[in-house]
């Protein structure tokens, strides 16, 4: 079995590399799949779920959107865990983790405002494998997201009801306390009102889970 892990690891590279060469329409499209993909399959294997553990996670991103910033506030508060020792090969794990999230928003460029507030929620999907001293995710999420004004920058969504789909891959310790993370992160209203324009924050992320 270890000669799977090599491969596995650089499988999640690849796949990173592509999403991230996409434009971002491309990226926009791929990530909401992802999400759907991974909450379908949380929600069809939920039988296989174990109980849920409290278990809290801070942590903190930067993003960038061209002239768009971000600086990102996350919580998880839980951690529930599926047997897949049947479900997924090679011994990936799978785990659902409710998060939360503070975002504040600035550009120095635009007409429509400087800086915006965002609160959201989102339940990531993670699937990972511990790869010798390391334990590597790749993370999958969506959710409702509030922001505070409905345009930024050179920016107009429309509404303060908005939804956040993230993927991204982390690097952690094998007791999962310091996880290192690159996400990509697409905020839209769906089309409920136009305009409708989409952000699309790629960010560096640091979280620390406390014993």
């Amino acid at each position: 079995m270890k000669k799977i892990h090599i491969p596995f690891f650089l499988a999640l590279l690849l796949v990173l590399q592509n999403v991230y060469a996409m434009d971002n329409t491309q990226r926009k499209n791929t990530v909401i799949l992802a999400g759907l993909l991974t909450n379908t399959f949380a929600i069809s294997n939920r039988q296989h779920l174990k109980a849920c553990e409290t278990q809290w996670d801070f942590g903190y991103m930067a993003g960038k959107d061209n002239m768009l910033y971000s600086d990102t506030l996350r919580l998880g508060f839980m951690r529930c865990d599926m047997d897949t020792s049947d479900i997924l090969p090679w011994g990936i794990e799978f785990s659902v983790l409710p998060t939360g999230l503070v975002s504040m928003w600035n550009t120095s460029s635009g007409s429509y405002g400087s800086s915006l507030y965002e609160l959201g929620f989102v339940p990531v999907g993670q699937f990972g494998k511990a790869i010798g001293p390391v334990f590597v995710d790749a993370s999958f999420g969506l959710g409702p997201d509030l922001i505070s004004r409905t345009s930024i920058g050179h920016q107009r969504k429309s509404t303060m009801l908005q939804f956040t789909d993230e993927m991204g891959i982390g690097i952690s310790d094998l007791k999962k306390r310091v996880r290192l993370s690159l996400t990509y992160r697409h905020i839209s209203n769906i089309d409920i009102k136009l305009p409708n324009n989409g952000t699309n924050f790629v960010g560096m992320g640091l979280s620390y889970r406390f014993p």
